[in-house]
């Protein structure tokens, strides 16, 4: 066999093994869902600030786990619309600006879901009473900071009405 042909068959051969690496690899990476901006509706700003009562859950930097602070905010939120079946509320997940505009939209739905989740865990308050929106970082109360901490924006602030 002449050497060229030997040559392409290793190539070949070699092409082969780097194409089904890169597919093996992209197989083990799962996708990771995308979370659009998502805000409040109209019908919210619209209301009198003295019709809505707010709540704010606190959150550690990249977490979407709620601590004692955050728990007693959820609380004191349903409280306020227990045996209140007309009451509603607007949970809305923020974060700070560290990291991607993606990361941190995924991450205020998280957080708003897991607030979601909490509240309805309580028994006194239905999925139908529960809006669920998120920011991410586009709306964390001031101007936009770049790759900052910010304590005001890893939050989900949960307005009753």
């Amino acid at each position: 066999m002449p050497s060229y042909l030997n040559n392409r068959s290793r190539f070949v051969g070699l092409a082969m093994l780097a194409v089904l690496a890169g597919c093996a690899q992209q197989s083990q990476t799962p996708a990771q869902p995308v979370a659009v901006y998502n805000p409040p509706g109209e019908a919210l700003a619209a209301l009198p600030a003295t019709d809505v009562t707010w709540y704010h859950v606190p959150f550690a930097t990249n977490s979407s786990r709620i601590e004692g602070e955050g728990r007693q905010a959820i609380n004191n939120a349903v409280d306020s619309m227990r045996g209140r079946p007309a009451m509603t509320a607007t949970v809305v997940g923020k974060t700070d600006t560290v990291g991607s505009d993606a990361n941190n939209m995924r991450l205020a739905q998280q957080r708003a879901t897991a607030v979601r989740n909490a509240m309805m865990g309580s028994g006194q308050v239905t999925a139908g009473q529960i809006e669920t929106r998120w920011t991410g970082e586009r709306q964390a109360g001031g101007p936009p900071m770049s790759n900052v901490a910010d304590a005001g924006g890893r939050m989900v602030d949960i307005g009753v009405h």
